[in-house]
């Protein structure tokens, strides 16, 4: 049984910036991807017509990818689309559309999971199909929070309710077929909307997205037991650094912690210190597989090498300050959601679960200071999701990397028609089309091409090198508080 420790991170590898929501760490743009606001476009433009659409404010801003307009857009939602004459909040996207102003070009719809972090930067299907796209950021994150917080709408229900409403609007001004998309979490969210809204886009690429069966899920248990070269020489390495940080080099950990606190100014009220750290620690080896990979190998520590040197590794691969105060804000909603509807990997280490010195309630500070504590649903949620998609699920693309701890969750395409499922060999929680093997790649492509009927411009795909960086929630594994349902 493995660790949680990161949240379900986004797809392509790192170049570009991701911060936004509460608690953004200093540096990271309020609205990433993106620069300050432009000034109005003048009436008639495709801004006037964005900023007539009913419950929505729009600003054109400077965009991240070349050949691209950007628009920072604001849709009114209500909590509770079962009422829609209650309260409302503000709901944050943004809007990429090509410099030539062609809105009958493909439309690709990117449910992020959490808050916008993709902003104005151009995503893999985007860039094969030489589409239009919205980012949608998820309800309850970033800027998108009902005030109070009716935590009972945090469902992945209410989020498809949202992104429906949002095609229902664009649909009229943006024509061309439309395709929907998102990394891990945001996966996951594109494949909830298809279920409850399957007519609403022409087919689904979903990276890297996970499906939890449980609160403590040990389907993800077998991907570690053969996970990286087959000689087993490194996984062994990042368990055995793991235990000696834990078990001989806590103190000597905590420490260098508390400097890189100080002079960064990073707080640690909601989750402590102590339990930060040995968090941080037992999310080593999912982190170092998550997003380092094979490549990195080489970087592993001895267990005889320094205090500094093994601290150095801990911060680049699984950072204590992933668990401060402002990360905690960031990500809060996440494991709410993970308590109350998503389930989550099974928490255990069982080489670490000797030398912990914390419980669950040390780790509270992760759920939302006005949320209750969330009651999980039984599995209810994702059973219909699973079943939805091996039934009646069609025109999906699901990609996975080989040793992703993340793969280990993949869902069943089962009997679903017009789909596929492959996966990048030795790849990451970063694993794209791009980098699958040629026959599933050039098979993909093909799908893209048909549910779209836009011949693809191979330039485009060949390309795409990964420009957006992946989210991480908290490292502090999943043992915030949850209810068990009877």
């Amino acid at each position: 049984m493995r660790t949680l420790p990161i949240a379900l991170a986004v797809a392509t590898s790192c170049l570009a910036a991701c911060g936004s929501g509460p608690g953004s760490h200093a540096g990271a743009d309020a609205s990433p991807g993106h620069d300050a606001p432009a000034a109005d476009a003048a009436p008639g433009t495709l801004l006037s017509r964005l900023q007539a659409l009913p419950g929505v404010t729009a600003q054109q801003v400077t965009s991240s990818t070349p050949g691209y307009d950007a628009y920072l857009l604001e849709f009114t939602q209500p909590v509770d689309h079962a009422d829609p004459t209650g309260p409302t909040f503000q709901q944050e996207a943004t809007l990429i559309v090509v410099a030539a102003g062609d809105l009958t070009r493909p439309f690709v719809i990117e449910t992020t999971g959490y808050f916008d972090f993709a902003g104005s930067i151009a995503l893999e299907p985007t860039e094969m199909l030489q589409a239009n796209q919205i980012s949608i950021e998820h309800r309850f994150f970033g800027t998108s929070r009902p005030s109070p917080a009716d935590w009972s709408k945090a469902t992945i229900e209410q989020m498809a309710d949202d992104t429906h409403a949002i095609v229902t609007l664009l649909k009229p001004l943006f024509t061309g077929a439309y395709i929907s998309t998102g990394q891990s979490k945001g996966g996951m969210t594109a494949l909830f909307d298809r279920r409850y809204f399957p007519d609403d886009v022409a087919g689904t690429v979903a990276y890297v997205s996970p499906i939890s069966f449980g609160s403590a899920d040990t389907r993800y248990d077998a991907q570690f037991d053969t996970i990286g070269p087959a000689d087993g020489s490194c996984r062994q390495a990042i368990k055995d650094v793991a235990a000696e940080m834990l078990h001989d080099r806590r103190d000597a950990m905590t420490t260098r912690a508390q400097a890189e606190a100080t002079a960064n100014n990073f707080t640690y009220t909601r989750v402590p210190l102590g339990p930060s750290v040995e968090a941080a620690i037992e999310s080593l080896e999912w982190a170092f597989w998550q997003y380092n990979g094979v490549q990195d190998c080489d970087s592993v520590p001895s267990v005889t090498d320094s205090d500094d040197q093994l601290f150095a590794f801990l911060d680049n691969v699984s950072p204590v300050s992933s668990t401060d105060d402002d990360s905690c804000a960031q990500f809060e909603t996440y494991y709410f959601q993970a308590g109350f509807q998503l389930g989550q990997p099974d928490p255990t280490v069982p080489y670490l679960t000797a030398f912990e010195q914390y419980t669950g309630s040390d780790f509270a500070g992760l759920l939302p200071a006005d949320a209750p504590t969330p009651v999980y649903d039984g599995g209810a949620a994702m059973d219909d999701m699973q079943t939805w998609v091996s039934t009646q699920g069609s025109q999906l693309i699901l990609v996975y990397g080989e040793w992703d701890p993340w793969t280990g969750g993949a869902w069943s395409l089962g009997s679903a028609t017009d789909s596929q499922l492959s996966v990048q060999a030795a790849g990451t929680h970063g694993s794209d089309i791009t980098h699958l093997a040629v026959a599933d790649r050039d098979n993909a492509i093909a799908k893209l091409q048909s549910w779209t009927g836009v011949p693809l411009d191979r330039a485009p795909e060949l390309a795409h090198a990964g420009r957006l960086t992946l989210p991480r929630a908290p490292r502090a594994v999943h043992r915030a508080p949850v209810i068990q349902s009877p």
